[in-house]
């Protein structure tokens, strides 16, 4: 007996398996391979039942109102009513309502004067007759003898679209009128899967959210590739309006596009706690001055909603990162040619130079301006150097800001004093940034040469980047005593470079892998 075919889709393309089959066999009948570690969803298709609320819509020339029936006697009696009132035009309007109609209902009138309140509505049986009935909607508090239907004072009231009441006169006419349906679903639409999940006929299967940058904001855009440079975004929290990736916090970004943040935007936190936290909304949150819109979720937010803390998402991030830094300059040339990018040489224009920089220095800028400035260096000029992440934290933070390292591949300083006598070059910091920065990790015995470090704030030039050339026992660094040294590294290779420079030499720095 042949098994029945399901519809199904992954990661939005429409594909067919046969009933039974795992989502492992599925995907790799699509040619999808699910990246070691990370987690699938499944977006089942479920029934939906619409259920007719007290909401009704009512579209007329200038525009739609929504009206809430509170009387519930007269329910049903509205419900099968309303339909003949498309079509109707104003009949009367004045500074207290408007009337629409005439239509029929089987309504019994009521003798009773009826006072309605702004934005409310009512059915007038002119003449005590069904046969002469019209919708009045109330512009202002009033009262008046409308023959109303016996049961309510009034009908119910407008609870959208009450600015049109103001402007309804003469010449409107009501074009629709439908109840508002509320959708009740039989079963929950996203869960988390496993490879050896059964599928049923119109499951959509995910396996990684599709990124979109944002042009405005080229600079975080730069923070989320460093971020997400894995292709795998770890779930470090969630809330009910976000899931957020918190391991790669920085000092503080340029603040960017500011925007509302509604299902789907990516934002990357600029300043205060978390700084450089990225989110993802599965709900609905305020703007705010501490978050920049970076992205949006093209394809696989269902990934957010199903995820739990410690969960890995596969990512995708378009437009593709143009990383040029560490490529030779003719390397890089070519690259670029191929998708239409003009590139100048700049500082060691040979071919085999390595290049440290660029301008623009965002991927985004890039492929907005169709043009890019690259510098190369000597491929042994680059200082390699190893940071104490988790001895020195603040200080190696610090100083990733100061040198770029925080969003770039390669770091710059500019020589602020070296000397062969005291044994240290330095370099300037940046005072501002360096406010507070609290003794950690000071030396102890003797530093040797090659060791980075930052004077802290004990010593009045706090914020000072140094290396020893030689060993010392009295000074660190940055020639200062211990107790105003924070020790944030070593040199690995390059000292000799150091050895050489004199004030106002820019040289490159290359964090060296663990």
């Amino acid at each position: 007996m042949e098994l029945s075919l399901l519809e199904l889709e992954v990661d939005g393309i429409k594909t067919e398996a046969r009933a039974g089959e795992g989502i492992k066999d599925v995907l790799a009948g699509a040619g999808i391979r699910l990246p070691d570690g990370c987690i699938l969803a499944v977006k089942h298709r479920i029934k939906e039942e619409g259920i007719e609320t007290d909401l009704f819509d009512i579209e007329t020339t200038i525009g739609r109102i929504t009206i809430k029936l509170e009387c519930k006697a007269l329910l049903e009696g509205w419900r099968r009513h309303m339909k003949k009132l498309e079509g109707a035009a104003a009949r009367w309007s004045t500074r207290d309502a408007i009337a629409f109609g005439p239509f029929i209902t089987d309504f019994e009138p009521s003798k009773d004067v009826v006072e309605l309140m702004e934005s409310e509505f009512t059915l007038s049986l002119s003449g005590y007759s069904g046969e002469n009935t019209h919708l009045i909607l109330s512009k202002k508090s009033h009262s008046g003898h409308y023959s109303s239907p016996k049961g309510c004072r009034a009908m119910g009231k407008v609870v959208y679209g009450k600015h049109l009441l103001k402007i309804m006169g003469m010449g409107d006419r009501i074009l629709k009128v439908s109840p508002v349906l509320e959708k009740k679903a039989e079963a929950e639409a996203v869960s988390k899967a496993s490879l050896d999940s059964k599928l049923n006929d119109g499951d959509s299967v995910f396996t990684k959210m599709a990124i979109e940058l944002d042009g405005d904001s080229p600079l975080c855009g730069e923070h989320l590739y460093n971020a997400l440079s894995g292709d795998r975004f770890m779930v470090s929290d969630k809330t009910s309006k976000y899931i957020a990736f918190k391991k790669m916090v920085v000092t503080s970004l340029k603040a960017e596009k500011l925007a509302e943040r509604k299902r789907g935007m990516v934002t990357v936190r600029n300043d205060g706690t978390d700084a450089g936290a990225i989110f993802v909304y599965i709900s609905e949150a305020p703007l705010t001055e501490s978050h920049t819109l970076v992205a949006r979720i093209k394809r696989g937010i269902e990934l957010a909603d199903a995820a739990e803390v410690g969960d890995m998402i596969a990512v995708e991030v378009n437009p593709k990162r143009l990383e040029i830094t560490g490529m030779t300059q003719k390397a890089a040339e070519d690259e670029l040619e191929k998708i239409g990018i003009k590139m100048v040489r700049d500082g060691d224009a040979s071919d085999s130079a390595i290049i440290v920089e660029h301008e623009p220095a965002n991927t985004l800028e890039i492929y907005h301006i169709g043009e890019v400035t690259c510098r190369g260096i000597k491929p042994d000029r680059v200082i390699k150097i190893r940071l104490f992440h988790e001895m020195a934290p603040a200080s190696v933070r610090y100083f990733k800001r100061v040198t770029g390292l925080e969003i770039r591949r390669f770091g710059k300083l500019k020589v602020y004093f070296s000397t062969a006598k005291m044994g240290v070059a330095l370099f300037k910091g940046d005072d501002a940034v360096a406010k507070g920065l609290m003794p950690e990790n000071t030396p102890a015995g003797r530093v040797r040469p090659g060791t980075l470090g930052v004077t802290n704030s004990v010593k009045k030039f706090t914020g000072m980047i140094g290396v020893r050339f030689s060993e010392s026992d009295k000074f660190g660094p940055t020639a200062e005593g211990f107790d105003g040294t924070n020790i944030i590294g070593e040199v690995v290779s390059g000292i000799e470079i150091l050895e050489g420079l004199k004030e106002g030499d820019v040289v490159y720095l290359l964090e060296a892998a663990e």
